[in-house]
């Protein structure tokens, strides 16, 4: 037996009414109740590579060998090699006395032999300008010199609050920028103008969120959302960080030194984004 259209059309009305009174009512709640909102707040992972090759292990050393080994029976003959053993026939040709079909003129050019010796005198002779990595060395966590065989992450120990948190460099949001300029903001603030990085990407490559003591919700946020963004040093170890003036402390550290200063949770979330380099 069909439902009149009239019934079914009078229990639509009603269950809209009622569901587009809940959302309403829910809406003037939470515009009411600023206690419920969340502060965007964007933090700059910054990273240094490593400066130095760390040095080979037994079975890298033994397989850096084969390869060579397999490379040199496998590679073709250079133009030097070429020549070197053109020079060895007509050596042979001079002693037998059958040098008469070679060219005199190409027989008083350089030999490849005396090429070899020359080059090894302008070798010997030269010196490498190269800046030494142990000069910028250091073990002090505070200098970018440290770890130059690690990659090793900034953490700042932050005023936030009453409390001061060890964390990424961070900052709330403000109107009018995007999250990628609120973390340039950052670095510039909190790290000084002699710090030079450069950032990958305009998307957040991590995601954090923690709330507020009761004692310092101010301006009716409960908690932070965090969202990270990644950016790397710019010209090696040669940076120095400037502390801003809500920064107490910093250091730079290896990716398995950053549980022991960060909190687990935390610790947890920039591990998602962070590869370890061991």
């Amino acid at each position: 037996m069909a439902v009149p259209a009239s019934r079914v059309f009078s229990r639509c009305t009603r269950y809209f009414t009622s569901t587009s009174h809940i959302n309403l009512t829910r809406c003037l709640c939470t515009e009411n109740n600023h206690s419920g909102r969340w502060q965007i707040v964007g933090a700059a992972c910054v990273t240094r590579p490593p400066i130095m090759c760390p040095p080979m292990s037994t079975v890298e050393q033994q397989y850096s060998e084969m390869l060579a080994e397999m490379e040199k029976e496998l590679s073709l003959k250079s133009d030097h090699e070429v020549r070197m053993e053109q020079d060895r026939i007509y050596r042979e040709a001079i002693k037998s006395g059958e040098a008469d079909d070679f060219d005199l003129e190409q027989a008083s050019k350089q030999t490849a032999m005396e090429y070899e010796d020359a080059c090894k005198e302008e070798l010997k002779a030269f010196k490498a300008t190269l800046p030494d990595p142990s000069s910028y060395k250091s073990d002090d966590v505070r200098s970018l010199g440290v770890s130059l065989d690690r990659s090793v992450v900034l953490v700042v120990k932050q005023q936030l609050g009453d409390t001061q948190e060890w964390i990424f460099p961070q900052a709330p949001w403000q109107p009018g920028e995007t999250l990628k300029q609120t973390c340039e903001r950052v670095v510039k603030e909190s790290c000084g103008k002699n710090l030079k990085v450069k950032f990958f990407g305009n998307a957040p490559c991590g995601f954090y969120k923690y709330k507020y003591p009761k004692t310092i919700r101010k301006e009716g946020y409960i908690g932070a959302k965090v969202f990270f963004y990644k950016c790397q040093v710019r010209g090696g170890a040669g940076g120095s960080v400037e502390a801003g003036p809500h920064i107490h402390d910093h250091q730079w550290l290896t990716l398995d030194q950053l549980d022991s200063k960060l909190k687990n949770s935390y610790a947890k979330s920039v591990s998602q984004f962070l590869i370890s380099d061991q």
